[in-house]
């Protein structure tokens, strides 16, 4: 079911997209008076094509759908009728050449407004962040938060959720600066100091994914008090040995009571090996049980593990809910929104970018077509507000990407051609050929590197 829900959300994703950036290039083509032979989406052997409209425009679909293209008349590419040579796409001024080039990241930019403006309507879910508890080296701990703090503000950029948050810890840590912080305690709000110099805003090593921001602050959530429930016994385990049922609660472990499963759990993963007294409760009452956690290999690392499947059971169950957040907002507001997140989010891109060409980012932090694919399959699962912000993040992310002063990029054509402007007429053959052999260069290393950070994630 993963693998479907990120093939189906990968197609959907990069079909909306790619779609929607070649018509901004084949609508503007058409208003500018140059003529369009095809419409394609992806590449390679076509699957599906037809021809439409009185000068029987093709359209299809190809076999690779990592991108697109448009194709207009062009001298460069065959001969042209004398009669269409003013409809060839070289025989238009620099302007009319460069709004045609320009027009698929401006597509895709008007794209990802459209989506974060129907995902602030349709309703933003989210986490309040609130802080649990602290370990004493922390960032945020060194700057005084405490357990039940929330966090209203990062250098007075209002944080309704955790998602809000991640965003201004980010742009603070990639400016290496110490941002004021406005936390609710007890009631009332007071201002504390936090100091992200020197602190790698990205993370990332070959082979495992990004750390995330919240983790290098040291940012716990909080929990509401809960008992750990024993939703399901596993056959063979320490559990059943011990006689432990479904039903029952975990209360207790070696004389300290717990109302965080999660602490729990890790209270559990330090003993592998070591017997550990448990205070289970039941209908009947409490007694006590003696279990060793079999140690057991997770992510590199050995835990104990008794063989139990938990589930939180709120002492409060309104105090947990408080802890979600659904927003919805009016159309005006829904676009001001919109308009805060696209400019957020292009400033952290290009600061991102910025930090990878000077070497002060991992090339890991890369992704590529099957880390969208992972990511888009999850968006879906977690319903249409969220893919919606993930379809207006990436189409924002292929505007950047393609406005890159890369050859064979919309960013490299338009690269040329302020060349152009400048030297007053255009590049040589010779020096165009070497700018799009330099260009395939550049992308297909950066293809391998994103396939191999891909990948080896997965095998990770």
């Amino acid at each position: 079911m993963d693998i479907l829900l990120s093939v189906v959300g990968f197609l959907l994703t990069i079909g909306i997209l790619v779609a929607f950036h070649e018509y901004g290039h084949f609508w503007v083509a058409r208003r500018l008076g140059v003529r369009v032979l095809t419409y394609s989406l992806g590449f390679g052997r076509a699957i599906y094509s037809t021809r439409r409209g009185p000068e029987a425009i093709e359209y299809r679909v190809g076999l690779f759908p990592l991108g697109g293209y448009v194709r207009m008349l062009d001298e460069r590419e065959g001969p042209v009728d004398p009669a269409e040579q003013h409809r060839a796409f070289n025989r238009q001024s620099l302007k009319v050449r460069a709004a045609i080039v320009a027009a698929g990241p401006a597509a895709n930019v008007v794209l990802a407004l459209v989506f974060w403006w129907l995902m602030f309507m349709v309703g933003t879910q989210g986490v309040l962040p609130k802080v649990g508890d602290l370990a004493g080296e922390s960032r945020l701990a060194e700057a005084g938060l405490e357990a039940g703090d929330v966090i209203r503000a990062v250098d007075g950029d209002p944080v309704i959720t955790l998602s809000d948050l991640r965003l201004s810890l980010l742009n603070g840590a990639i400016e290496q600066q110490r941002v004021p912080l406005t936390v609710e305690r007890d009631g009332r709000e007071r201002e504390l100091m936090l100091d992200l110099q020197g602190l790698d805003p990205l993370g990332g090593e070959i082979g495992r994914q990004p750390t995330d921001i919240l983790d290098r602050v040291g940012f716990s959530l909080w929990r509401a008090p809960a008992h750990a429930e024993i939703a399901e016994v596993q056959p063979d385990s320490p559990a059943m040995a011990a006689g432990l049922e479904a039903g029952a609660r975990i209360v207790a472990i070696d004389g300290r009571e717990y109302q965080d499963p999660w602490a729990l759990i890790d209270a559990i993963g330090a003993r592998a090996g070591e017997p550990v007294r448990l205070v289970v409760e039941t209908d009947a009452g409490r007694r006590e049980v003696v279990v060793t956690p079999r140690a057991t290999e997770v992510d590199g690392e050995v835990v104990g593990r008794i063989g139990v499947a938990l589930a939180a059971r709120p002492l409060d169950p309104e105090a947990a809910e408080s802890m979600f957040l659904v927003q919805h907002a009016g159309p005006i507001e829904a676009m001001g929104l919109a308009l805060e997140r696209s400019w957020a989010m292009t400033t952290l891109t290009l600061s991102v970018f910025h930090r990878l060409l000077i070497g002060e980012a991992s090339i890991a932090n890369l992704s590529g077509p099957v880390a969208i694919a992972e990511y888009a399959g999850k968006s879906l699962l977690l319903g249409l507000s969220t893919f919606l912000g993930f379809l207006a993040l990436v189409s924002l992310s292929l505007a950047i990407l393609n406005l890159l002063p890369i050859p064979m990029l919309d960013g490299g054509h338009l690269l040329l051609y302020a060349i152009e402007a400048i030297k007053g007429g255009p590049v040589g053959a010779a020096f165009e050929e070497v700018f799009a052999r330099i260009g395939i260069l550049a992308l297909g290393l950066l293809m391998v590197v994103v396939f191999y950070n891909d990948i080896a994630r997965l095998m990770h």
